[in-house]
């Protein structure tokens, strides 16, 4: 196993971990953390700046992207971080084993908006993902109710656990997963890009 310093402490905290290209970073990608960060009741929020991403042909620039993350991030509890990119991995299946493997003693969450649960089950190892780590969904504008169609929702439709009980979702077995409703911040990535071009 590569030595890899992790970007916190682990021991017994409850954290989430968020990737994303963040191409670039904005308020609706903070909405997401900050949201499953109080209902989960979240010690750490992870930020996990993609290396590249394999569904997407352009990622822009690396620097760029990690630098607009943690422009956006200024919660003392979450840490932007490079881990991905330092352990030379582009799929987040890999790099949440090496992560685990590092801080068994955590327990983790994988967070993701409802627009990335749409597409999930395209990503490499997507179930194995459910199968390693508690998934919260938070809702995201544009998104109906499509995302709770998803092959994602159907083929895990039994470990869903209701909204009103996420506080326990960290300290649940997986497959486990919620989806997490909350006022709606319309930023998106797309139209930020459109908007400097």
């Amino acid at each position: 196993m590569t030595h890899l310093t992790l970007p916190g402490p682990t021991l017994g905290l409850r954290i989430g971990l968020f990737g994303g290209s963040f191409n670039p970073a904005h308020s609706g990608h903070l909405h997401v953390a900050e949201t499953a960060m109080k209902r989960l009741q979240l010690d750490w929020v992870w930020w996990i700046v993609a290396r590249g991403n394999p569904l997407k042909a352009a990622h822009g620039d690396f620097a760029e992207r990690l630098a607009s993350a943690r422009a956006v991030a200024q919660n003392p509890r979450m840490i932007v971080t490079d881990i991905e990119a330092r352990l030379g991995l582009t799929y987040t299946s890999d790099t949440l084993d090496a992560i685990v493997a590092r801080a068994p003693e955590a327990h983790f969450v994988w967070l993701m908006g409802a627009d990335n649960m749409i597409g999930f089950h395209h990503w490499e190892n997507w179930q194995g993902i459910a199968e390693m780590l508690p998934i919260a969904v938070i809702a995201r504008p544009g998104v109906g109710p499509g995302a709770r169609n998803s092959p994602f929702a159907r083929r895990f439709a039994k470990s869903r656990i209701p909204s009103a009980a996420a506080r326990t979702l960290a300290t649940t077995p997986p497959p486990a997963w919620t989806y997490l409703t909350a006022p709606l911040d319309p930023s998106s990535s797309t139209a930020l890009r459109a908007a400097r071009s």
